[in-house]
């Protein structure tokens, strides 16, 4: 092979790679087949030629054009062939980050709208104008800023304080230092943890009282069958049976009890109203001063006998004497 012909095939290699190269830089495609979209933007921000196009996050093309058309800037994109683009997918200018690269973002759209041929427009959303959001982001800094130099006086008091605190502790001044510094705590509390250790280990093992309850089958067994037999009496009692199952269910009991107290009711009633002879008994004051009186006449009556006692045995003897 002939040097021209070499340096011929060396000089189409080099624009292969330059082409390559220019693909990957600028994002125009000489190898694969595109379709070219339109849209306008009142500002693009950082968006540059070559500046990916993605739709729902997924790179389908690249920004081919940025240029001034009136009071909006049109962007030129071109679009992967393969890639369908529908009337109502919507535009919008995107930022990877607030320090990142913008990009311009495509919807799908809705599966039963038309899809845009080459050459359309697609309508676009309005951008977020990140100059404004960065401004308003260092106002609100400011104003913290501000505000933490207002309180700057209280911050300083509570850190001197809890400085002092935490030197008080180190050097086991107050209860809290004391606390955290003096062995003696910790070894009284590390012997009652050892105290409740053995008991816990004496419960496993079964020993006392309640490691006998924790442990003794019998009285799991025991208390199991008590259980069955509170349970039969339940339903027994929830069924009517037995003598306390009547005495709960049984409605003629009920109505018994409710008739007697009714009862019990009318006649204390008429025991107060001074109805019948207990009634007179209880609330007729005539029969309490008879009684006073019975009583007194009685009382009178003993001691006019025992006045006339001796008289009348001196009687009885001068009769006895007459007789003789």
């Amino acid at each position: 092979m002939s040097k021209t012909a070499q340096l011929g095939i060396f000089f189409l290699l080099g624009i292969v790679i330059l082409l390559i190269i220019f693909e990957v830089v600028s994002g125009v495609s000489f190898f694969k087949s595109e379709k070219t979209y339109t849209s306008y933007f009142s500002s693009v921000g950082e968006l540059r030629v070559g500046s990916e196009v993605k739709l729902s996050g997924v790179e389908v093309g690249r920004v081919k054009g940025i240029t001034l058309a009136g009071q909006n800037v049109e962007i030129e994109m071109a679009i992967d062939e393969n890639v369908m683009i529908r009337k109502d997918s919507k535009a919008s200018i995107n930022m990877t980050s607030l320090l990142g690269t913008a990009y311009v973002g495509l919807t799908f759209g809705s599966p039963n709208s038309p899809i845009l041929r080459e050459g359309d427009v697609i309508p676009s959303l309005v951008p977020v104008d990140f100059n404004t959001l960065i401004t308003k982001l260092d106002v609100t800094v400011d104003m913290f800023n501000n505000q933490l130099f207002d309180y700057d006086d209280k911050i300083k008091s509570i850190l001197g304080n809890l400085n002092k605190i935490v030197a008080s502790v180190a050097s086991s001044e107050g209860t809290f230092g004391k606390l955290v510094n003096d062995p003696e705590i910790y070894n009284e509390l590390n012997s009652t943890l050892e105290f409740f250790s053995s008991i816990s280990n004496k419960i496993d093992s079964g020993e006392g009282t309640l490691g006998m309850l924790v442990n003794d089958q019998t009285i799991y067994l025991e208390a199991k069958k008590a259980l069955v037999k509170l349970n039969y009496i339940t339903e027994q009692m929830t069924t009517g049976q037995g003598s306390l199952g009547k005495l709960l269910n049984d409605d003629e009991l009920y109505n018994s009890i409710n008739e007697l107290s009714a009862n019990l009711n009318a006649l204390v009633g008429k025991i107060n109203r001074g109805q019948g002879t207990l009634g007179k008994l209880i609330n007729d004051d005539r029969l309490y001063y008879d009684a006073l009186n019975s009583v007194r006449k009685l009382k009178n009556a003993a001691e006019v006998q025992e006045d006339l006692a001796p008289l009348t045995t001196i009687t009885a003897a001068f009769g006895v004497m007459t007789l003789f």
